[in-house]
């Protein structure tokens, strides 16, 4: 199991910097220090390498924002996701840039931004059904909500950086979205 999850770390790190395209499953072994048949061994091929990396990144967020909404009320919730994924940002750079970098696998589930995506609209739902939220089309602006938090995630993981508090912002914008509609 040390091998493998040397092949997972090498390769994260690899898709990471240069994106999945130009990572190959030889580089993915030497930065592991295994030999390639060995990736063959734990994984069918790069994309299942792949997969296995986004599946446990995708698992380990969702838990940990799990834990930071529960038992609150829809706006609470609502800041405490988009909190959470700038703090992910912060603080797991290189996980968000694989995440990121390996939406471009087609054999991949787009696995964490479906589930990102359904606690947003879980959260506009419950905050309609409370009266908490004023708004026409939940499944609409979860969609734009997600498209703000990867926007916004992918400009601050590049040279593109503004030293202002994005998620403050973003859900200051929200709730005016939110709250201020007739």
């Amino acid at each position: 199991m040390e091998n493998r999850r040397a092949l997972l770390d090498a390769a994260k790190s690899l898709v990471a910097a240069k994106g999945v395209r130009a990572t190959t499953t030889a580089e993915i072994a030497i930065k592991a220090g295994v030999a390639k048949g060995l990736l063959f061994y734990y994984f069918k091929d790069k994309e299942s390498t792949i997969r296995a990396i986004a599946e446990e990144l995708d698992a380990a967020y969702m838990a940990s924002l799990l834990a930071k909404v529960e038992h609150k009320p829809a706006l609470e919730r609502l800041h405490a996701l988009i909190n959470h994924h700038f703090n992910f940002l912060k603080n797991s750079p290189e996980d968000a840039q694989f995440l990121y970098q390996s939406m471009v696998v087609k054999q991949l589930p787009l696995g964490f931004y479906e589930h990102l995506y359904t606690h947003i609209l879980d959260i506009l739902v419950l905050g309609l059904r409370s009266g908490e939220f004023v708004l026409q089309d939940p499944e609409e602006l979860a969609y734009m909500i997600l498209g703000s938090l990867h926007g916004i995630g992918r400009l601050m993981l590049s040279e593109f950086k503004r030293d202002y508090d994005a998620a403050k912002h973003l859900a200051m914008f929200y709730d005016h979205v939110l709250l201020c509609q007739a």
